[in-house]
């Protein structure tokens, strides 16, 4: 491999990491749920923005949101694609700004709701990499905030919103996101002391924002439930509201599991625990979405859409997290070799995720 080839091949790798694929599927099937309790016309179109459009916008959302954070990455994740070099500063605020002009054009192009839509997601994703993340339950709740509006665009993308049990789905993807931020900000508590952000954990303890973020995904279970109670049954496919209960009980199943790795530990949390619970939740969530577009569309297409999505983004988070998020494993006592630049495992900073 010539010397060009090798650099492009390690800024391919360094965008791809920013990308975080392992949380890449998530925000798009919370536009397709949308879609789906929205109801309205589905067109293969209107259902391939609902799609793309939250996606897009994630992944811009990642840029900017590590272009943001690259001071505060380079006292304790100087392996990150920015602070290691790979990935040039500019180049990761050329691609934010990019991917959210490509959803500005989608959105406006699906009328002025999708387009307000998109205006306060943007809001939202700007003010949370810019300062909330830094100042507490405030970041965690706009965090929570961008996973209503992905599914509420999807809504619109369809049909005008309306209905409460739209409502009940709106408060309950919210706090289930709240909740997922705030267990993510728990593994991270020694970068970002550090950086002076006063995060929940920071503030309070590991098991206070543990209990916390566990009256959040009560409150974002019992929404849910509440939603797919109200909500009209179009047609047997969905599975009805039993099939929709059964899915959404097994969908908390998983995360009461990964609650119960953070709540019994009386002494602080080791930062590969806090990460484990997390990922757990990674994997749970795109199942919670799943069990709204089984509601909404069916069981068979919810399943189609959840294998694979949940294949991948295992597959990648045991492939990339733990380097991403802790950096290169550290080499054998009494090796040499080239510094990796990565700081000790168990210094980590807040990752929106």
């Amino acid at each position: 491999m010539t010397a060009v080839a090798g650099r492009r091949h390690t800024t391919l790798i360094a965008h791809v990491q920013t990308w975080r694929p392992y949380t890449l599927w998530y925000v798009g099937l919370l536009g397709l749920a949308g879609a789906g309790l929205g109801g309205g016309d589905r067109d293969w179109w209107r259902l391939l923005a609902a799609w793309a459009t939250p996606t897009i916008g994630w992944i811009g959302g990642h840029y900017l949101g590590d272009y943001f954070d690259r001071r505060l990455d380079a006292i304790s994740k100087a392996h990150r694609p920015i602070p290691s070099g790979r990935l040039r500063p500019q180049a990761a605020l050329g691609c934010g700004v990019a991917c959210f002009v490509g959803v500005g054009a989608l959105a406006i192009a699906g009328g002025l709701g999708t387009g307000l839509v998109a205006v306060l997601a943007a809001i939202g994703i700007v003010a949370y990499g810019k300062g909330l993340k830094a100042r507490g339950l405030s970041g965690n709740l706009a965090r929570g905030a961008l996973g209503t509006l992905a599914m509420l665009y999807g809504a619109l993308v369809v049909a005008p919103v309306g209905g409460w049990p739209l409502v009940a789905f709106a408060v309950a993807f919210w706090a289930h996101d709240t909740a997922s931020n705030l267990v993510g900000t728990i593994r991270d508590v020694a970068g970002d002391r550090a950086g002076g952000y006063r995060t929940v954990p920071v503030r309070h303890g590991d098991r206070i924002a543990a209990g916390i973020a566990l009256l959040f995904y009560l409150a974002a279970v019992a929404a849910a439930a509440v939603g797919g109670l109200v909500r009209p049954v179009d047609s047997p496919l969905t599975g009805g509201r039993g099939g929709y209960l059964v899915l959404l009980a097994l969908t908390a199943a998983v995360g009461f599991a990964a609650f119960a790795t953070l709540l019994p530990r009386r002494d602080q949390l080791s930062i590969r625990t806090a990460l484990r619970a997390h990922e757990l939740l990674v994997l749970e969530r795109i199942g919670f979405a799943g069990a709204a577009i089984g509601l909404g569309f069916g069981l068979l297409p919810a399943v189609v859409l959840v294998v694979p999505a949940l294949t991948v983004s295992w597959w990648t988070q045991a492939r990339m997290r733990a380097a991403y998020e802790l950096g290169p494993p550290a080499p054998p006592a009494g090796a040499t070799g080239p510094s990796t630049g990565a700081p000790p495992a168990g210094q980590a900073t807040s990752d929106p995720s």
